[in-house]
């Protein structure tokens, strides 16, 4: 390993309320209150209550086959369909996402694989200034 190179680990330090163990399969919608972790295949939509500020975990190996709006969200598996975070995703070097992400807070591995559009929520509340558009007319040169 260079000294340039970050290995981030996937021991998350959290206690879970809910787990999808690995070799398991769910189908239905998820509304979570509190860290939920996804090891196994998950199909529908997981969404966090109002006032939790959890974190969800879509653990190596981990499938979330559908749409997902969470407080917080480390992804070390695969997700199809659009995220939205309101304060901060990771995604590690295993995951691989296919969709739109709407985040407030973002920590992308080089490693990992992402398809989608990015937007940053903080940006839609800043208006930014628009450029100034400077035209140049030309000079006639005078023979002398």
């Amino acid at each position: 390993m260079s000294m340039f190179e970050t290995k981030k680990s996937t021991n998350y330090q959290l206690q879970f309320t809910n787990e999808i163990g690995a070799g398991s399969k769910v189908l239905g919608n998820l509304e979570g209150n509190g860290n939920i972790r996804v090891a196994g295949h998950f199909v529908g939509n997981i969404e966090e209550v109002e006032g939790s500020e959890s974190t969800l975990v879509i653990d190596k190996g981990g499938v979330l086959t559908g749409d997902l709006h969470y407080s917080n969200l480390i992804v070390a598996g695969t997700i199809e369909g659009s995220i939205t975070v309101d304060e901060k995703m990771v995604v590690y070097p295993s995951a691989m996402i296919l969709g739109n992400i709407r985040y407030k807070s973002i920590d992308i591995h080089p490693d990992a694989r992402v398809n989608g559009i990015l937007s940053c929520e903080a940006l839609d509340v800043v208006k930014p200034n628009k450029s100034e558009v400077i035209t140049f007319e030309p000079i006639k040169k005078i023979a002398s």
